[in-house]
């Protein structure tokens, strides 16, 4: 990992001042606690059924509306601490769209019918396209210790999504096609991780110190037009505000979840800011490792074979040594 854009080798975490530490306890609190509820709140809004069994498909729609709630955070945090001149906007924009389609892709996963556990844990194993993104963009270097924790993610997301599987006894077309998805998501995330790394050695190159909520106030705001666009090309737009009518319940739900992701991606952007996409990724991944159990232990953990809670301890060694 980097700090700053420095390689940082297995003994530079000593090298955190007391206040680097505390920013990043800061950070890492407000991820945990606001995506947490977002995952939980994520997974309830696709295996929500009306009263008439239809279940909410507009993931543009809802893309659309997260967003917005984040723009209108990050525009209150840009007012408060004041807004940065001069930000990268073509690198903005690109971030941007990529990582709205990313998210797209998260949620359409589940909307394909795959499981909330297999979809995070997948999702998890972002810091590979993350560390290829920012080696080939963004010029950084990584430890065979940080390629080994990269391959045990991947591998137990492997078991767990094998284990999983194998313990059904349908579901195949939709868990291919989600499958596909999360691969998407996952190339569009190591695109997005180096595109991030270039706005701040372009911010660091023009003299410019980006705060955390120009971050996200910009970043959110491109992600809202480009979720926009295709809500409205797919007509998911009325079809949402339609569904959100006639299911009162959901609405509410959607509005704590974008919420929840507001704050979440304060918490992103105040991290990012303060390190790099690389440091934020290890503390995103150990919260959605949490929440793949808690998802486990409230729902369906008996279905769950030993193997697959096996993939589940081996992904957990690769995140422990991200963060230890």
């Amino acid at each position: 990992m980097t700090v700053h854009g420095e390689t940082r080798d297995d003994k530079a975490v000593a090298k955190y001042t007391p206040a680097e530490r505390l920013k990043l306890l800061q950070g890492a609190a407000g991820i945990y606690f606001f995506f947490i509820q977002y995952g939980k709140l994520q997974e309830k809004i696709f295996k929500f059924k009306s009263p008439a069994g239809k279940k909410f498909t507009q993931v543009w729609f809802l893309q659309m509306f997260d967003a917005i709630a984040n723009v209108l955070v990050g525009a209150i945090g840009m007012r408060m601490q004041g807004a940065t001149a001069g930000l990268p906007q073509d690198l903005l924009a690109v971030s941007g769209t990529v990582q709205v389609l990313a998210k797209y892709c998260m949620s359409a996963s589940l909307a394909a019918g795959l499981s909330f556990p297999v979809a995070t844990l997948a999702k998890s194993a972002k810091m590979v396209p993350v560390m290829i993104g920012s080696l080939l963009i963004g010029g950084m270097s990584f430890s065979q210790r940080q390629i080994m924790q990269a391959a045990c993610i991947v591998g137990g997301t492997s078991i767990v999504t094998m284990a999983e599987g194998g313990s059904k006894k349908a579901g195949g077309p939709s868990s291919v096609l989600g499958l596909s998805l999360i691969g998407l998501a996952l190339a569009c995330d190591g695109l997005v991780g180096g595109v991030q790394k270039k706005i701040k050695n372009r911010c660091k190159q023009d003299k410019i110190k980006e705060k955390p909520y120009d971050l996200m106030f910009w970043t959110n705001l491109y992600m809202m037009v480009a979720a926009g666009v295709f809500a409205a090309a797919r007509s998911e737009i009325t079809q949402g505000l339609r569904f959100c009518r006639e299911n009162p319940s959901i609405l509410t739900q959607i509005v704590k979840f974008s919420v929840c992701g507001a704050m979440g991606q304060a918490s992103i952007f105040y991290t990012i800011s303060n390190f790099d996409s690389v440091v934020c990724v290890a503390v995103t991944t150990t919260r959605k490792l949490i929440s793949v159990i808690l998802s486990l232990m409230e729902g369906d953990a008996n279905s769950l074979p030993p193997t697959g809670w096996a993939g589940i301890g081996l992904a957990a060694l690769g995140v422990a040594g991200e963060v230890l």
